[in-house]
C-alpha cells in the first residue's frame, strides 16, 4: 500500500475491528482462566523482569499508588511477592517475585495459552496463518 493510497482509506473502522477484536479476546480470557485476576498477572510480570517498588509498579501500570499497594499486599499474603527494605532508602519496600509466584505466573500463562488455543481449534490452517500474520502486525503496531 502506497502512502497515497494509505491516505484514502477511513482508518476508523478498521480501528473499531482491531480494538473490540482485541477487547472482546482479553474479556474471554479473563472470564475463562480464574487462575489469576489480570491485574495480578499483569504485576506479577513485571517482577519477573527484577525486583520493583510499589511506586515503580503503579507507574508502569498506570494506576494509583494505593491501589497498587492492595495488589502487592494481596500478592504477598498468597506468597507471590516479598518485600524487603529498600538498602539505600529505608522508607521504601523492595518487591520480589518469590518461586511461588514465579510458579503462579507460569501457571497463568499457561492457563491463557491453552484457553486461546481452544478457541482456534476450528480454524483451518489459512485462517490460523491469518491470525499469526495479523497478531505479529498487531504487535508492530504497538510497539511503534
Amino acid at each position: 500500500m502506497t502512502a497515497r493510497s494509505r491516505d484514502t482509506i477511513d482508518l476508523i473502522p478498521i480501528a473499531r475491528e482491531v480494538r473490540l477484536a482485541a477487547q472482546s479476546l482479553a474479556r474471554h480470557v479473563k472470564d475463562h482462566t480464574p487462575s489469576l485476576a489480570p491485574h495480578l498477572f499483569t504485576v506479577l510480570a513485571w517482577l519477573e523482569e527484577g525486583p520493583a517498588t510499589a511506586g515503580d509498579l503503579a507507574g508502569r501500570e498506570r494506576v494509583s499508588a494505593p491501589s497498587m499497594s492492595r495488589s502487592v499486599s494481596e500478592l504477598e499474603e498468597r506468597g507471590y511477592v516479598s518485600r524487603t527494605v529498600d538498602p539505600s532508602d529505608a522508607r521504601q519496600k523492595i518487591v520480589s517475585l518469590t518461586a511461588s509466584g514465579r510458579r503462579a505466573l507460569s501457571k497463568g500463562r499457561k492457563d491463557r495459552d491453552e484457553y486461546v488455543a481452544a478457541l482456534l481449534v476450528n480454524c483451518t490452517p489459512d485462517e490460523l496463518a491469518d491470525l499469526q500474520r495479523g497478531a505479529e502486525l498487531l504487535r508492530k503496531v504497538v510497539e511503534q
